[in-house]
């Protein structure tokens, strides 16, 4: 009967998986436009300020159809729904 084969880690095999990856980080980043890009938390942190900031809640309407509260535009001064 013969033995059967082992396979062996070799360095080269260890470098062609890590390249292998770095390549398709790269082709990953090229490709994927801003707008599909996920979100930081700097972003969020940014878009809490200018809606804090612009916005104020108004406390005596109720939600619209798609549940967003209404809240007060500062420079429009139009109430809008967020």
């Amino acid at each position: 009967m013969p033995k059967a084969k082992v396979d062996k880690m070799s360095l080269a095999g260890v470098g062609n998986a890590a390249a292998g990856a770095a390549v398709v980080e790269v082709v990953k980043t090229v490709f994927t436009t801003q707008d599909n890009k996920p979100a930081t938390k700097k972003d969020l942190q940014e878009l809490k300020t200018l809606i804090t900031g612009r916005y104020l809640p108004v406390n005596k309407a109720g939600k619209d159809e798609y549940g967003r509260s209404p809240c007060y535009d500062i420079e429009t001064g139009n109430v809008v729904f967020l």
